[in-house]
């Protein structure tokens, strides 16, 4: 017994001396110790742990390099929404906002904390009796992943504190720049996939199965959030970020206290010139309100707090020459130039191509090859040319004119509107298209029928139809051939094919390529009518008074299965062996509130739309897009309209976010 205890003493002190040390190190930049010395102890405490199992602590200093590998991470409820910012993009928008907030207070100066918004992953750390119990990710804002093992190798991160109370802190995950730079050296010298910037850098890693790779990224982490600040008796938000650092989070040190408008101005000033010497990525800066007596008087919107905001700064913008103009045609014929770039690294990703809208769009900025463009990441996704550098325009350029005929089957284009089209059916482009919606996750959703793949299958006459697909395990020694396929992804690719038979009938239906008809409708015609061969033989009235049909959309049906090749490639799935009936069923389901029950969502809520629906489908709820009198209830967020005020006149049921929440959690126990 007493050889135990002295093992379960000496744990705690190795413990204890390692944490001090990881909070010299990591929070102050100093160390009492050399690292031979920590390395020394942490190397022993590894070995007690090991022949000592009993004594091993899921918060023991060894989990800093990595635990063993998860098979799945865990939902958590956030105690309190993780509410997102309101996006300003301009000075203006930012004296309005200080104007809006004066106005309210009736105060003439406020006074804000302006801190740098780290790109990153915003991430909850929840502790009881003083003691680390759980770190989880943001995720819709009302559910999150439990990520404990991964955010444990970050070093910084306080496992115990000294605050004894339940408490909770949020703030933002990262990858410092000098940790994307060595990762991408590492994956570089092993011909591995680069890193596209350090925001995904950070969410990739933190949602490793196998904490140990987790550990090797180095992340960091800064807290910026007490939610409870008002609860522990702090008046104002830089007191709690204050007593934050005293607990010992790291905080950030760029943060600045400023009085008024203008002092919010000049931070702007000072950081959009300093952004690029920091060690890390930021995307904007967050402006609070630092009297938090004041934030139930300022109030909340339906997504987030008005007694904050978050400044972006204006897109990254870059030069680049553009080669050549292209067109491509998809799968229902519209035609879409495209500019070809000199490949440009803008915000996170190298850029080669960006798209140009429409004939009317390269008229209107008059784009000619040649000329050197200004480009951007519209909403930091798609890359999009936002105008022509004239004074650099070679002299001998020519205005560009629309080609009048399709660049893959040469038939003449047809202009609608301020689109053209290509209205050849058996068109090369237009037919590899459709295969690769079918396929694709919007669709079957078929693993290993890459856009690539697709074109090389049909350029050797082995796809040229949906059905086509179902063929190809008889064409194994055929495709052996072709460059880049083995036997093992030959038989991979169609045991996939094989598998997808088995889908449900909303995806074969979504894979079909009706106009209209896309995911959600799909989900809502098999849940009316149970078959695909039932929805063929509906008749029009049948389908424009389902809710989320209509008359358009049931007119395109209607057509679809009107065509005699479309009912051919239906009856070749079947004949495959393709699953044409509804397999989701609600019986298998608990009962609780949502369960068999129609609803529409309209306005904003405070986390988004798609994670929202998808929550209530999977407690058998059924998602429509317009209020009938089919429709059991309606959640209302901010800036309902036409929705709302047909609900009411209906009778239906409104339920807001408040309420739909407490549904929820009752619904999942």
């Amino acid at each position: 017994m007493e050889n135990l205890e002295s093992v379960k003493n000496r744990i705690d002190e190795l413990t204890r001396l390692l944490n001090q040390y990881n909070k010299e190190y990591y929070l102050n930049n100093e160390s009492s110790v050399s690292d031979a010395v920590y390395d020394s102890l942490m190397h022993e405490l590894m070995e007690l742990e090991e022949k000592y199992p009993q004594f091993k602590d899921k918060l023991s200093p060894t989990q800093r390099v990595g635990g063993e590998a998860s098979t799945s991470f865990k939902k958590i409820t956030h105690n309190k929404s993780m509410l997102s910012l309101q996006d300003v993009f301009s000075k203006d928008e930012l004296i309005d906002f200080d104007r809006k907030i004066r106005q309210i207070t009736n105060l003439d100066t406020i006074t804000y904390m302006c801190e740098v918004k780290i790109d990153g992953l915003a991430m909850s750390l929840v502790y009881k009796d003083g003691k680390l119990q759980y770190a989880a990710t943001r995720g819709d804002g009302v559910q999150g992943e439990d990520v404990t093992a991964n955010v444990l190798t970050i070093k910084s991160i306080p496992t115990i504190i000294e605050d004894k109370s339940d408490i909770e802190v949020r703030g933002e995950v990262f990858m410092p720049k000098k940790s994307f730079k060595m990762i991408n050296e590492e994956n570089r010298k092993a011909n591995k996939p680069l890193l596209v910037n350090c925001r995904n850098g950070a969410s990739g890693s933190i949602r490793q199965l196998d904490s140990k790779i987790t550990a090797k990224r180095k992340l960091e982490a800064n807290w910026y959030y007490f939610p409870d600040a008002l609860e522990h008796n702090f008046k104002y938000h830089s007191q709690s970020l204050e007593y934050l650092d005293k607990l010992g989070f790291l905080t950030n040190k760029e943060r600045r206290l400023v009085k008024g408008i203008e002092g919010v101005l000049k931070y702007v000033d000072e950081y959009t010139q300093k952004r690029e010497t920091l060690d890390y990525d930021i995307d904007g800066l967050v402006i609070k309100v630092d009297d938090l007596s004041l934030y139930e008087e300022i109030g909340y919107t339906m997504k987030t707090p008005k007694w904050a905001v978050a400044y972006k700064f204006p897109p990254e913008e870059k030069q680049t020459l553009l080669k050549d103009i292209i067109l491509t045609v998809g799968r229902t014929g519209r035609v879409t130039p495209n500019a070809v770039l000199e490949p440009v690294f803008v915000s996170g990703s190298t850029i080669s191509r960006a798209t140009l809208n429409n004939e009317d769009f390269v008229m209107a900025l008059d784009i000619r090859i040649g000329d050197t463009v200004v480009i951007h990441k519209a909403g930091d996704i798609i890359p999009e040319v936002t105008r022509v550098v004239k004074e650099k325009r070679p002299p001998n350029t020519v205005p560009y004119r629309f080609q009048k005929d399709c660049p893959y089957c040469h038939q003449e284009l047809v202009r609608k509107d301020v689109q053209h089209f290509c209205v050849n059916k058996d068109c090369p482009s237009r037919v590899v298209n459709k295969l690769c919606h079918f396929a694709s996750d919007t669709g079957m959703d078929i693993d290993g029928l890459g856009e690539s793949v697709i074109e090389l299958l049909f350029n050797n006459k082995l796809v040229k139809d949906i059905s086509d697909f179902y063929t190809l395990k008889d064409h194994k020694q055929e495709m052996m051939e072709y460059e880049g396929m083995s036997t093992k992804s030959i038989n991979a690719l169609c045991d996939s094919i094989e598998n997808s038979k088995k889908n449900d009938l909303p995806m074969l239906l979504s894979s079909l390529g009706i106009n209209l008809v896309g995911k959600k409708t799909s989900k809502v015609l098999s849940e009316k009518f149970k078959s695909l061969d039932a929805i063929i033989n509906a008749s029009y009235e049948e389908l424009y008074q389902i809710p989320d049909v209509g008359d358009i959309t049931a007119e395109q049906i209607k057509l679809y299965f009107a065509n005699p090749e479309n009912l051919n490639q239906i009856e070749k799935l079947r004949e495959y062996g393709v699953n044409f009936k509804y397999l989701k069923s609600t019986d298998s389901i608990k009962d609780n509130f949502f369960k068999n029950k129609k609803f529409v969502l309209t306005g904003t809520i405070s986390v988004s739309r798609d994670e929202m629906v998808k929550r209530i489908e999977q407690l058998g709820g059924l998602n429509l897009s317009s209020v009938t009198k089919q429709t059991d209830f309606v959640i209302v967020g901010e800036k309902a309209g036409s929705k709302l005020e047909k609900a009411l006149k209906m009778g239906i049921r409104i339920i807001y976010e408040d309420e739909l929440n407490k549904l929820l959690k009752e619904a999942e126990q």
